[in-house]
């Protein structure tokens, strides 16, 4: 579940806070969003009847937890430029669309993890109700981190272990296997780096390093978000993908100098080569 993690969108013009930028602002005035709440009494007891009902099928909360990190690739870009009703309708329309996601994971969770589970999906609902800080948690981090072993060591899928440097990728292969794949990112740079994963239009033939430099109105017409990844120095992330065949690419948008409590004030690493191109078969 790791790409509930910062809740982010990669694009080709760089990397876009979604959700967490107008977060505070969501936050507002009005209070809490209702429909989280309603929603997550509804899911708890949904999820404790699944869990009494039937001993948990480790395949079924595999596929269950890939469509939560799915969804959020797919989460509506808000920014601190949005006005904040607009954004809180945002958030809201988003948390509904994906409750049931969360609910269907909850209530797969094998025992080995069941309670990692809960305590992760109730850090994402507390998100999307107006409260990002609940991802920065000990207890997110560690949930999470549970879960992807977990995944990796039960799910059988793909697998890819890439490593980020300063400022490039290695072990990101030419060609994947189509379907659900694995991506460990480690980080063995003396920055913050991520690894966003997109896929390129059919119908798009220029270079990613062309796609890249363009202005997000124009590169974001151009590809499909995927996922991401991101670590702290000596640190690792894992986010699990569906992927169809295509064309993908593979960049880091974190400004260069950041650290795990700076924003750098330099390039995109990506504009110093923290680029790559692969294809799914």
């Amino acid at each position: 579940m790791g790409t509930t993690r910062r809740l982010r969108r990669w694009s080709a013009g760089g990397a876009a806070l979604v959700l967490a930028a107008a977060v505070s602002a969501c936050g507002s005035d009005d209070g809490p969003v209702e429909t989280a709440g309603d929603a997550q009494a509804t899911a708890t007891s949904e999820a404790t009847a699944t869990s009494e009902a039937a001993v948990a099928d480790p395949a079924e909360f595999c596929a269950a937890s890939v469509d939560v990190e799915a969804s959020f690739a797919g989460a509506p870009p808000i920014d601190e430029t949005m006005p904040p009703e607009q954004a809180q309708a945002a958030l809201e329309e988003f948390g509904a669309e994906v409750e049931p996601l969360l609910a269907h994971a909850e209530g797969t969770a094998p025992s080995e993890v069941e309670e990692d589970v809960r305590t992760a999906v109730a850090a994402v609902r507390e998100a999307l109700a107006g409260d990002m800080s609940a991802l920065d948690s000990d207890e997110y981090m560690a949930a999470d981190d549970a879960i992807d072993e977990y995944m990796l060591a039960e799910c059988d899928y793909e697998r890819i272990e890439a490593t980020g440097v300063d400022y490039e990728y290695e072990g990101i292969p030419d060609t994947v296997p189509a379907g659900t794949v694995s991506v460990t990112f480690h980080n063995e740079g003396q920055e913050l780096h991520e690894i966003g994963i997109v896929r390129i239009n059919d119908d798009v033939s220029m270079p990613v390093e062309e796609i890249a430099a363009l202005p997000p109105e124009e590169s974001e017409s151009m590809i499909q978000f995927t996922g991401a990844a991101f670590a702290h120095p000596g640190g690792s992330d894992t986010v699990f993908l569906k992927m169809e065949p295509g064309r993908y690419a593979a960049a880091c948008f974190v400004p260069q100098g950041t650290t795990h409590d700076t924003e750098g004030s330099g390039p995109p690493h990506v504009a110093l080569g923290m680029l790559a191109e692969f294809e799914v078969e």
